[in-house]
């Protein structure tokens, strides 16, 4: 785990900028880890990149310090708790719907009384070594981030940002997108009330917000709107703009001429 409480850091509404991590490889992670951002977003829902994945991946960017926020591929207990056991610093819920949904998220995020999260967190405890420090402070300092990604999510944001334990609510533009019957990837006057709809519920109960952004023109006029935590790009986004800006240049510079 971090030496910072990651969650404490979200829930402050310091603005946070993550990545996306979808290549399942240890090189990946290590270089990512030494890029200067606020996080690395692990992808177990739309990637390759399972919860026993985060065995190699979590030594290189621990080495860095940097923390690292796994999303989920499910709502499901044993996905939650895999990621938590092998040291994730947090946790991303896609798909979180309704308040129930969002109680599920927790209670799998949480341990005994507050949740249901089973005694084993062979790596994140060092080995059992320090098994009652890290349960002792595992609740508080572990992320837990919902997604917000449908209409019938946004008709219950109240229930599911007043849900006790959510560090950040997420909005998936995409999915959202397709949900509210728009095409992905603009920044239209819709997506841009949702959002606004996001901020203020997760504002009215003292946690924070947040989206992916397809740009940081995108990012500035949302933060304006009370989000904090973002994530742009990704590592196979940034081997194919550095490798075209790479080609480009050459192109430029011998074959127009």
């Amino acid at each position: 785990m971090a030496k910072n409480s990651f969650a404490e850091t979200i829930r402050s509404g310091k603005p946070q900028i993550g990545a996306w991590m979808q290549i399942p490889h240890v090189i990946v992670a290590e270089t990512l880890a030494q890029t200067n951002l606020d996080f690395l977003l692990v992808d177990g829902e739309h990637s390759p990149i399972p919860p026993n994945a985060l065995l190699q991946i979590l030594p290189a960017t621990e080495r860095y310090g940097m923390p690292v926020l796994y999303r989920v591929a499910w709502n499901r207990i044993e996905l939650i708790k895999a990621a938590l056991d092998h040291g994730a610093n947090g946790i991303m819920v896609p798909m979180v719907n309704s308040g129930a949904e969002a109680i599920e998220a927790v209670s799998s995020a949480k341990y005994p009384p507050t949740g249901k999260r089973g005694s084993g967190a062979w790596r994140a405890s060092n080995y059992y070594q320090n098994n009652a420090e890290y349960r002792k402070a595992a609740d508080s300092s572990l992320a837990v981030v919902l997604q917000i990604e449908t209409r019938e999510a946004l008709n219950n944001l109240d229930d599911i940002a007043s849900t006790p334990g959510v560090d950040a609510l997420f909005v998936g533009p995409a999915d959202l997108a397709l949900s509210l019957g728009m095409e992905p990837g603009e920044l239209t006057p819709e997506l841009v009330d949702a959002c606004q709809a996001v901020a203020n519920a997760a504002k009215k109960y003292g946690i924070a917000s947040g989206i992916d952004v397809a740009s940081i023109e995108y990012m500035i006029r949302l933060k304006v709107l009370g989000l904090s935590l973002f994530t742009y790009g990704s590592d196979p986004d940034f081997v194919l703009q550095g490798g075209r800006a790479v080609a480009n240049d050459f192109h430029n510079a011998f074959l127009a001429k």
